[in-house]
């Protein structure tokens, strides 16, 4: 195995997943586990939510959700993004819930559904302002009976997203809400009721409780990161990031390091080579201002980022080849004192959001899986 490796903490996704609990009672758990878990590993990500009793998995893919039932995964699956036709039957043998965006769409669904003798089961999916799929609300109790006089469809959901959910001084998440709750008067009025109705993403669960309908569906919190304004929730990074040093050597004035030139040395230091680069994820825009973690002190990551490798400026400090270093995790200093970089502070680096961190690190990069769920059978292999 590498030496650059992602740890990947499941005594902290319980954790986590038992803080939502908390703050959503009574509520059903849709676990966001698209994009490979946001980048934490799928089937293992999905096998331990099953495993700790979350109600229904949620993909962006149909391809995700095979994959998952291949993989053991026999509670609902939902996949939150439009079904092509090409997929329809795929969908429907492998018993997925997908969102009603469109009438053709659904009518593909329902002869899919007929042909094998099954029924697919779909929610009606509401746009109410994100403007990315979905009914508009002016249609979209018409269209949940035109759905309902379908062969081979069960109408059983409801749902929608929100666009700023994770700006606590934005209004707009309330007026999307509003229109939401029009819509499901509109439907009631004409007959049609629904037995899942949800809304919420990471961001809305915690910044309004009038969002948590019958289920929510975090992504983000449930790999150890609130929406902002919410930072002081109890949650725990699931993912950590660390390599080690493979080379050292000194470096004087007027010396540059990397492609580019980008990075002159002013005083006299060692320069040390890591194995990471953005070939696996760590991405190459951090130039300049990323920081890593070497004996738990922080140290610059100078230079262009390349394809493979970084390298750190330690001045003059101890440290010797084979010595880890903490791209994303905690690290103890000599003092005792523990220091971190959280995908959070990567993020602000980087100008992007920590969704992006944690996803974007590639296959290449072998996961390892610690806790108490990694040492259960079924849950790392099959």
């Amino acid at each position: 195995m590498r030496s650059t490796v992602a740890t990947i903490d499941l005594d902290a996704l319980e954790w986590n997943l038992g803080v939502i609990r908390r703050h959503t009672p009574g509520k059903a758990v849709l676990g966001m586990v698209k994009a490979n878990a946001y980048g934490h590993g799928m089937i293992q990500i999905s096998r331990a939510l099953q495993a700790c009793g979350v109600e229904m998995l949620g993909t962006a893919l149909v391809d995700e959700a095979i994959l998952l039932r291949a993989a053991g995964i026999t509670i609902p699956i939902m996949v939150l993004t439009p079904v092509e036709p090409h997929e329809c039957l795929a969908a429907v043998e492998h018993n997925l819930i997908t969102v009603a965006c469109d009438l053709s769409q659904v009518r593909a669904l329902g002869e899919a559904a007929v042909s094998l003798g099954k029924h697919a089961e779909v929610h009606l999916y509401v746009d109410t302002g994100m403007h990315r799929e979905g009914f508009r609300p002016h249609d979209a109790a018409s269209a949940a009976l035109e759905i309902r006089s379908v062969s081979g469809i069960n109408l059983t959901g409801i749902c929608t997203h929100f666009a700023t959910a994770d700006d606590p001084n934005s209004p707009f998440l309330h007026e999307q809400l509003s229109t939401f709750n029009e819509v499901r008067k509109q439907c009631e009025a004409v007959g049609c009721t629904f037995a899942a109705v949800h809304a919420a993403n990471t961001g809305a669960m915690w910044q309004s409780e009038q969002t948590h309908f019958s289920m929510v569906r975090p992504g983000l919190s449930l790999y150890g990161y609130a929406s902002p304004g919410n930072e002081a929730m109890t949650l725990r990074p699931v993912m950590s990031l660390a390599s080690r040093i493979i080379s050292m050597r000194r470096a004087w004035p007027g010396e540059t390091v990397s492609y580019g030139r980008r990075y002159m040395v002013t005083s006299e230091t060692t320069i040390v080579t890591v194995p990471v680069g953005y070939g696996d994820g760590y991405m190459r825009r951090l130039t300049g201002t990323a920081e890593c973690l070497i004996s738990g002190e922080r140290y610059p990551v100078v230079g262009s980022i390349c394809m493979d490798e970084l390298m750190v400026d330690v001045g003059n400090a101890d440290v010797h080849l084979g010595d880890e270093v903490v791209l994303l995790g905690r690290q103890v200093r000599s003092d005792g004192h523990l220091n971190s970089i959280d995908a959070v502070e990567i993020a602000a680096w980087a100008s992007t959001i920590p969704y992006e961190i944690t996803t974007t690190i590639s296959a290449r990069v072998p996961r390892s899986f610690t806790g108490r769920l990694a040492t259960q059978p079924g849950i790392l292999t099959s």
